[in-house]
């Protein structure tokens, strides 16, 4: 009874702070993060929009007002439109792999073999590098000289692929170096879910006479959609922008064969000092990725209530 008594007067003490304390203490320990967000996130971006609106003169280090002058040329390019091809292909060919083979593998290693405690330690190693890392590590393995793909290559039969000085194969490869770092994000993802889904349907499933693939047909797909829609949508994002494996493997060659939004933004900002139509590129990239961000969580809602 004292315990109680104890907690009614802290209670009507609390309530009896004036709403001033109140703010205070909210602002006290929001501020921080207020802080930062203003610092990192929203002066950049207003700094960046108001920047896409200018030159700059790299002899002088003056900026100049041209208006809508970057986003005309950049529209206008016929680079600019083959980068974007390249950024949509790279982006979609990889996320469609990652997402079949990752849940792939979660329904092969929720068979509970043998073992598989330790093949999954392995397998997740990949997603645990860093990209330029993984960039400089396959363009050895990819090297035309010694690389140990294009020997194991030749002496199979298949002769000397230019993984990396082909224009028609070097985005491939892009794609499956990406899918080979970023497949095991997938399938942790998915096989967590997997984990948590309730016996008791796919024991009902198995009362009924369904076979392993119309359970897995009816029953576990459908319950794992909204996790294999949470990874696409990450890994979406994380492929429309990126960069570094870009740097690391292929430098955006040959000719501009790899060069993804990212990559050009960076080209045009720190190669070319265009810091004004840099940021009309990364401009357009950000409203794209909203754009596409809020379609595909529609999809997630849409997929919820299916599977509710």
């Amino acid at each position: 009874m004292a315990a109680a008594a104890d907690d009614a007067v802290v209670l009507r003490g609390s309530r009896a702070r004036p709403p001033t304390q109140r703010r205070g203490e909210a602002l006290l320990l929001l501020g921080p993060c207020v802080l930062y967000l203003l610092a990192f996130s929203v002066y950049p971006l207003i700094t960046s929009l108001v920047r896409s609106f200018m030159d700059y003169d790299s002899q002088h280090g003056t900026w100049s007002w041209i208006g809508v002058r970057n986003y005309r040329e950049l529209f206008s390019s016929s680079d600019f439109w083959s980068t974007v091809e390249h950024t949509f292909v790279f982006t979609f060919a990889a996320v469609g792999i990652q997402v079949v083979l990752g849940t792939a593998l979660a329904l092969f290693f929720n068979q509970q073999l043998r073992g598989s405690s330790i093949v999954r330690g392995v397998l997740i190693l990949p997603m645990l590098l860093t990209p330029v890392v993984v960039g400089l590590m396959w363009r050895a393995l990819l090297n035309p000289e010694w690389g140990l793909l294009n020997w194991t290559a030749v002496k199979m039969g298949f002769g000397n692929i230019g993984w990396l000085s082909d224009t028609h194969v070097a985005l491939w490869t892009l794609v499956l170096v990406d899918s080979w770092q970023w497949t095991p994000f997938v399938f942790v993802i998915v096989y967590a879910r997997l984990q948590a889904l309730p016996q008791e349907v796919f024991e009902a499933g198995s009362v009924d006479g369904a076979s392993w693939f119309q359970r897995t047909r009816y029953l576990t797909l459908p319950l794992l959609m909204p996790a294999i829609v949470f990874a696409a949508v990450f890994r979406g994002i994380d492929a429309f922008r990126t960069f570094d494996l870009v740097y690391g493997l292929t430098n955006g060659g040959p000719v501009t064969a790899t060069r993804t939004l990212s990559f050009d933004a960076f080209q045009n900002g720190f190669d070319f000092f265009r810091y004004g139509y840099a940021s009309a590129i990364a401009y357009v990239m950000v409203i794209v990725a909203a754009i596409g961000v809020t379609i595909l969580f529609r999809v997630v809602r849409v997929r919820r209530l299916e599977t509710a």
